[in-house]
This record gives structure tokens, C-alpha cells and sequence, in this order.
């Protein structure tokens, strides 16, 4: 069986044999002991028993990864949010170290979340060999840069739910997929690349596909053979060999013939301008055909237009509907946390969708958002096995006419004679 190795040559075409070899912390490959190809990674919020504790955290994986880069880390996120002596911290930290090293490191940001959180990010734009740059996507395509993906030597990348937020490391649910692939890499670097250069304002935006990875790829894990897709939106700026990410998960739904599970912090069929029934469509469609599906949505969406969207969808049979509750922590209230981010979806207990994207039409059509699509029994039973502890928590609320669920304040306004975090 062909091993890629991490290297910079062109990668070949056709579907690929991928086996990926341990990295460690100081860069060098140990073959003597492999590692997985794809590695689920997840924050558990602090004080509660949400997801599943026998898989890595976000903070050791990041700073793996980030520590092992000997050439380029690349990073595109929503927005960059530090709180000084936080879980994030260390991983600042680290970035500032690979650049002082000599690794070439750049950070990509969404520029209106920028203006809301322009530090750190500023101060890292300092570092020699660091540069920051913030695209407007509301220029390019109508809606956001809200993507999260670092690539690391073009050797290996981490794909998540997890934002560049020292909350996403302690007091919100996340979860994310460290792929040791580099075709994979190779093809978020297409990414990447045609966002940086979209964010210079002189030029006219044009997506670069320089991998051509033809997909799928194939790679051997735990015993069993697998297949993955990488897929991006908005069609417009993604790469031509790259996939429609609402193509494959759409596909998903329409060939799952016994299951679907879903997690999202959003669920609707409209939104910042977009409307689309797409996806909200392929799921009636299968609880009509006697698919069974539970979607566990964030409480996040109570109050909001997409609330109706979900009582529709709870209607048809075979559909049953959540709405997750994250107990709020003993140190003091946290704005825009302690919240259930995981966009992910399982069907039929062999395949994995998990991606950027939460479950709402703009998402696809005028965001950039990427997502994996993976064939592999283990790995989605894996992802299921989190659901299963996620569905079955106390802070899983029953969802539907009758339930009278009421939002909470998540904003900076805490709720009214509450002890915030911090003061």
C-alpha cells in the first residue's frame, strides 16, 4: 500500500491510498508507529458531561500541531478572541514561537468580526514572519469568512467547529476532525490561498486549484479501508476540484436509508439574506421514507425564525427534535458561551459530515465554509457514540409545541442579578 508521506511535491491524481505517519511534537516522522489518518477532537464545556472524554481535547491538539510546523501554518478563521491567562493563551503563544523559528505563518480573519476583536490579532501582525490578513466576503460573495482551518507544512490540517476564541477551548461544545493527510491540506491550501489573495481589495477574487485532488481519497484506519471528501462554499470562490460542501451532505441524507443524527447551533431555511429549503427538504423527505432522525440544535435558535423551521421538521414522523441546554459555570457568566457548536451529522452509523457550517442556507450559498465527508464505519460510530452521550444529558431539552422553551440571554448582557466571569 502506497504511503503519502508529508512532502511538497505535486500530488498524483485519481483516488488515493492514504496512510499518514506520526508527527510528533518536534516534526519528525516516527514510522515505526503510525498514526491515524483522521482523529476526532472535541471541547468539552467545563462541569458538565457532555461528549465523550475519551477523545483529545482541542488545546494539546492545536499546540501539537502548531509546534511541528517546520516551513508554513496557515491559518483561516472567523475571528481571533483572547483572554489572558485562558486555555488560548499557550496556543498564541505557540504561533508566535513557530514564527520566531522561521516558520512562514499567516492568519486570515473575517473583516467584520475583526473590527470586533481586532486584538490580538493586531499585535500578532507584528511578529517577524507573521501577517494578518482580513477578507470581506460580504464584498466577494454577499456573506462572512466564517471558516476555521489551519494547514500545517501543506502536510496536515485540522478542520472543526472550533473558533480561534479561548471559549472554544473550555466553555463551549466544539468539535473538529486532524486530518494526516497532506492531499487534504494541499486542497484547504487552495483554499486558503484564494482567500488571502481575496482580501486584497485591488484585485479581482479567483479560486486557485493547483492540488486537483481527485476525490475521493482512500486510506486505510483501524483496519478498515475508508473514503473522504473535502467539500467548501460558496461555490463561486471554491476551487473547481474541490466539491460543493451542500452537495455531499445532501447526498448523505437522500442515500441514508435506516439513520441521520444531527448537531448545529443553528437550524433554518432562511437567513442573513438567503433562503433555501435545500437541505430542510432532504430531511422531511427521509423521515418520510422512514428514516429515523434526532437533531439536537442549540438553544441558541429559540426565539429566532429558524424555531418554527424546527417545528415543522419535529411534525414529520420519524423526526424528533432537541434543543440543548449547556449549564451555565460556577465562575460567572461567560458572553457568547457555554453553548452546544458541533456541526456535525452521522448516518447510518458509517458516515461522518463535519464541518464549518451551521445548518442554515447562507452558510452554504454566500460564506465560505469547508467540511469533511467521510466513509468509515469506526470513525462514525465514533461521532455517533458523542451524540448518543450528548442526546441523552440532562441539559437535552424535548423539543416541540408543547415544550414552551424559553431563551436565555447569551449576549454581552448578562441575565439580569447574574455574577459574571471576571468582575
Amino acid at each position: 500500500m502506497p504511503i503519502l508521506r508529508n512532502t511538497h511535491r505535486s500530488l498524483p491524481l485519481g483516488c488515493l491510498i492514504v496512510s499518514a505517519l506520526l508527527v510528533s511534537s518536534s516534526g519528525a516522522a516516527a514510522a515505526s508507529s503510525p498514526q491515524p489518518a483522521l482523529t476526532l477532537v472535541e471541547t468539552r464545556p467545563l462541569e458538565t458531561s457532555l461528549g465523550d472524554p475519551s477523545l483529545p481535547a482541542t488545546a494539546p491538539q492545536w499546540l501539537e500541531l502548531i509546534r511541528s510546523a517546520r516551513t508554513s501554518l496557515d491559518l483561516e478563521e472567523y475571528y481571533l478572541s483572547e483572554r489572558p491567562g485562558e486555555a488560548l493563551s499557550p496556543v498564541l503563544q505557540a504561533i508566535g514561537a513557530a514564527a520566531n523559528r522561521g516558520v512562514r505563518v499567516r492568519l486570515l480573519l473575517d473583516s467584520r468580526m475583526h473590527r470586533t476583536y481586532p486584538q490580538p490579532a493586531d499585535s500578532l501582525g507584528r511578529i517577524r514572519n507573521l501577517s494578518v490578513r482580513v477578507v470581506d466576503y460580504g464584498r466577494i460573495a454577499g456573506g462572512i469568512q466564517h471558516s476555521k482551518f489551519m494547514v500545517v507544512d501543506r502536510a496536515e490540517a485540522f478542520v472543526g467547529s472550533q473558533n480561534l476564541d479561548w471559549r472554544s477551548l473550555s466553555h463551549v461544545h466544539e468539535l473538529g476532525l486532524r486530518a494526516r493527510m497532506a492531499p487534504v491540506a494541499a486542497a484547504l491550501e487552495d483554499v486558503f490561498e484564494t482567500d488571502w489573495n481575496a482580501a486584497d481589495t485591488t484585485q479581482a477574487p479567483a479560486a486557485l486549484d493547483r492540488a486537483r485532488v481527485a476525490w475521493p481519497l482512500r486510506f486505510e484506519q483501524g483496519g478498515e479501508t475508508g473514503e473522504l471528501w473535502l467539500g467548501a462554499s460558496p461555490r463561486a470562490t471554491t476551487p473547481s476540484s474541490i466539491p460543493w460542501d451542500r452537495d455531499l451532505l445532501v447526498r448523505r441524507i437522500a442515500e441514508a436509508k435506516h439513520e441521520i443524527v444531527v448537531q448545529s447551533l443553528h437550524y433554518a431555511v432562511a437567513g442573513f439574506g438567503s433562503r433555501d429549503s435545500t437541505l430542510h427538504q432532504a430531511l422531511i423527505d427521509a423521515g418520510r421514507r422512514g428514516v429515523k432522525m434526532r437533531l439536537l440544535i442549540s438553544d441558541w435558535e429559540l426565539g429566532s425564525p429558524g424555531e418554527a423551521d424546527l417545528l415543522a421538521l419535529a411534525s414529520i414522523p420519524n423526526v424528533e427534535v432537541r434543543i440543548s441546554r449547556v449549564p451555565e459555570w460556577s465562575g460567572g457568566y461567560i458572553p457568547f458561551a457555554r453553548v452546544e457548536h458541533c456541526k456535525y451529522a452521522v448516518t447510518d452509523s458509517s458516515w461522518l459530515w463535519l464541518g464549518t457550517s451551521n445548518w442554515e442556507p447562507s452558510y452554504f450559498l454566500t460564506t465560505r465554509n469547508v467540511g469533511l465527508t467521510v466513509h468509515h464505519g469506526p470513525l462514525a460510530r465514533s461521532a455517533r457514540h458523542l451524540f448518543e452521550a450528548d442526546w441523552t444529558a440532562s441539559s437535552s431539552l424535548p423539543f416541540g409545541p408543547q415544550a414552551h422553551l424559553v431563551p436565555r440571554p447569551h449576549g454581552q448582557r448578562p441575565p439580569e442579578g447574574s455574577k459574571v466571569y471576571g468582575e
